[in-house]
């Protein structure tokens, strides 16, 4: 078997909507405009942050990128007990959750699974649904009841190391689980112990927390101080020890995330046989992949200036190729290696 293991950045969610560092704080405010009155408590957060521009007069300071001002505040509240953050992640975790597109559970189509895994006027989610099936190893059939089972047979093993709050993934996973009738359950695992007892099932490492939990912590904190976080990177660095492939997604690793830097070279200590890096986000300026030369020394390593839309296209361009249709009532998520690859080599 070969394990994979693809590193999710806010490039990953980003064409679904969900706003980035970049922009969050432009998009929260547009969310506080037009939704009369729901999210009132934006004005103490808005009003905080202009508060926190005190800082600049004496720190150079980003408090346009929300994990800079969560940081501040984590440590606020880490020698006071002050507030300002439980407020400050409730805003976060709102904001995520009213961009977060959701699915429509209608009906699908009796055949071509290829182009209405999740509906077919869908096309966004079709794009993500079939990189999400193609992770589980799916078999879709149609013999009057549309339903899937998990592929037995394959040589691959994915899991998902994501540094976003979202529940994309998860969204999926339930979406596909109300409009068909699955034959195996699809399970996501979330800690070292659920991985050591269900291998078979997809392990999701969300290392920052997520907006379901409410267990948001900044990029820069001290992962540690948070039991059940460190059992999720505890699985993380299982994860990337057992990995013979990597594949970092929309991430562009800027300098300051020093701590997934020390995660990848802490559990490479322990990894027999890693045989590629692949990176795929987009880089307009060049820097992104300035900072992965400068950090990845590895014979097999490439970088791809690429959306991750793109990426995901490529799976149903493989799957509408030759033999792959032959049967409209049947298709076999097997072939995502297939797409990396042609991804990789042709794109």
């Amino acid at each position: 078997m070969e394990n994979v293991v693809y590193i999710l950045g806010a490039g990953f969610s980003a064409p679904l909507g969900l706003p980035v560092m970049s922009n969050f704080l432009s998009k929260s405010k547009d969310m506080y405009f037009n939704t009369d009155g729901e999210y009132d408590y934006f004005d103490e957060v808005f009003k905080l942050i202009e508060r926190m521009s005190y800082i600049k007069n004496y720190y150079n300071s980003n408090l346009f990128n929300i994990e800079e001002i969560l940081s501040i505040l984590e440590m606020r509240n880490f020698l006071n007990d002050d507030q300002d953050k439980k407020m400050f992640i409730n805003y976060i975790s709102d904001v995520i959750e009213y961009y977060t597109p959701t699915i429509n559970s209608r009906s699908l189509p009796d055949k071509n699974f290829h182009h209405a895994i999740m509906g077919s006027k869908d096309k966004i989610h079709n794009t993500y649904g079939n990189f999400i099936v193609s992770i589980f190893n799916l078999i879709f059939k149609n013999e009057g009841v549309k339903s899937y089972k998990t592929n037995s047979d394959s040589n691959y093993n994915y899991s998902i190391i994501s540094l976003n709050y979202d529940r994309v993934i998860e969204n999926y996973v339930d979406h596909l689980s109300k409009v068909y009738d699955p034959k195996d359950d699809l399970k996501i695992i979330t800690s070292l112990e659920e991985y050591n007892n269900s291998p078979s099932q997809l392990p999701l490492c969300k290392l920052h927390g997520c907006v379901e939990l409410g267990n948001i912590i900044p990029p820069t904190w001290n992962k540690t101080s948070n039991d059940k976080l460190l059992k999720t990177w505890q699985l993380a660095d299982k994860l990337l020890s057992e990995a013979n492939h990597i594949r970092i997604l929309g991430y562009s690793l800027p300098v300051t995330d020093s701590y997934i830097i020390y995660l990848l070279k802490s559990s490479i200590l322990d990894c027999d046989h890693l045989k590629s890096i692949d990176v795929i986000t987009l880089d307009k300026n060049k820097q992104t992949k300035s900072n992965y030369d400068q950090f990845i020394d590895f014979a097999n390593y490439r970088f791809k200036n690429a959306n991750i839309v793109d990426y995901f296209q490529m799976i149903k361009e493989v799957l509408t190729e030759g033999d792959l249709l032959a049967r409209s009532d049947r298709y076999n998520y097997n072939f995502l290696e297939r797409s990396h690859n042609k991804f990789m080599n042709e794109y």
